[in-house]
Order: structure tokens, then C-alpha cells, then sequence
């Protein structure tokens, strides 16, 4: 018996013993996307002013990390297939999960994508939830090492986008250029562009 199973058979026997924590685990697990969603929209549009525009900066990096290391894990999982737990143990599982590779975690990837991101910027959002991973072992789908693979990936990822970002500046601009392009036209989001947000900065 290894320890990665050692640590999720004990993080995963606390399933079944009560419903209202398999019920907020299930609903922090299933809740990841959604969250992530709302942090990347939270950042674009938090206001009108200077800070806005390093926040929009933040959820580009967030979101070139999390497109760069889900790609990553997709070639893991075309290369090398790991069992997940339900698969070669008896556990407690509490949500449906089809039999694919266990390594490395998507959703851990998507929660330490924004995590790593936070934390690198400095933004005062950066307390994610990190028992969105621990989740995922205790309803039965995951091992604790596809969790930390997914941690170190995003972390790799993050640090590489965060130290190529200056390379980065002329598609940035470009998505600006683009975002404007559309949103103008949105007459209850037009105060958003970024030429606005910038232009009445500048003007301050």
C-alpha cells in the first residue's frame, strides 16, 4: 500500500458519515468551473479606474495559464493513463465520473491556474479556495497526487506566463482592441472599453 492511496483512503473515509459534508463537498467539487468563471469576470469588469487594467491583465494570465496547462494534461492523458481510485479500489463516491485517466486533476488545474496567478500579481483576491482539491479525493474521483500534479503544472505554467509577459504586451493589446470592438456596440457595457478606462485615467 503506497501513501498516495494511504492519504486518500483516509481523506475519502469521511465520505457517507455525513450528508451535509458530502453535500457542500459535492457542491464545492461540481462549483469549480462556475468559480473560475466568476473570478475571471470579477477581475475584468471591477470597476473604471487604473486598477481595473492590471485586474484585466490578471485574468489574461489566468486564463493563457489555465488554457496552456489543460493542454499540457491533455497530452498526459493521451500518454499515460492512471486508474482512478473507484476504478481499482472500493470507495465512496459520491458523484458521477466516467473511468479516464486519474493524472493530473482539470479541476485542480483550473483552481491553482487562478491561485498561482493571485498570488504572483499580488491580488488581494488571491485567497482561493484550496479545498476545492481536497474535494475532489473526498468524493472518490481523485488521488491526492493528481491533485498536486495539477499544483505543480499550474505553477509551472503561471511562473512561465508571468516571466514571458512583457512578450505578451502586443496580444494583449490586440484582445483589448478586440473586446472593444465588440462591447462598444453593448450599450450597458460600452462604459467598460478599455480606450475608456484608460482615456479617463489619463485624464484624471
Amino acid at each position: 500500500m503506497n501513501l498516495n492511496y494511504e492519504v486518500f483512503q483516509w481523506i475519502n473515509s469521511f465520505a457517507g458519515k455525513s450528508s451535509a459534508m458530502d453535500s457542500v463537498m459535492i457542491i464545492i467539487t461540481n462549483s469549480v468551473p462556475y468559480f473560475i468563471m466568476a473570478c475571471l469576470l470579477l477581475l475584468w469588469f471591477s470597476g473604471k479606474t487604473e486598477r481595473t487594467i492590471y485586474h484585466r491583465y490578471t485574468a489574461l494570465y489566468m486564463l493563457f495559464t489555465i488554457v496552456l496547462s489543460l493542454c499540457i494534461n491533455e497530452v498526459i492523458h493521451l500518454v499515460y493513463y492512471h486508474p482512478r481510485p473507484f476504478v481499482t479500489h472500493h470507495v465512496h463516491k459520491l458523484i458521477p465520473h466516467p473511468a479516464n485517466s486519474s493524472f493530473v486533476s482539470d479541476h485542480s488545474i483550473l483552481v491553482f491556474s487562478a491561485a498561482w496567478i493571485m498570488w504572483l500579481r499580488k491580488n488581494k483576491w488571491r485567497s482561493i479556495i484550496f479545498i476545492s482539491g481536497l474535494s475532489r479525493i473526498y468524493v472518490g474521483v481523485h488521488y491526492p497526487a493528481d491533485v498536486l500534479g495539477g499544483m505543480v503544472i499550474a505553477g509551472a505554467i503561471g511562473c512561465f506566463i508571468i516571466y514571458v509577459s512583457a512578450k505578451t504586451a502586443p496580444l494583449i493589446q490586440r484582445l483589448f482592441w478586440i473586446h472593444d470592438l465588440i462591447i462598444k456596440r453593448i450599450p450597458f457595457l460600452s462604459p467598460y472599453t478599455h480606450e475608456q478606462i484608460s482615456k479617463k485615467n489619463h485624464s484624471a
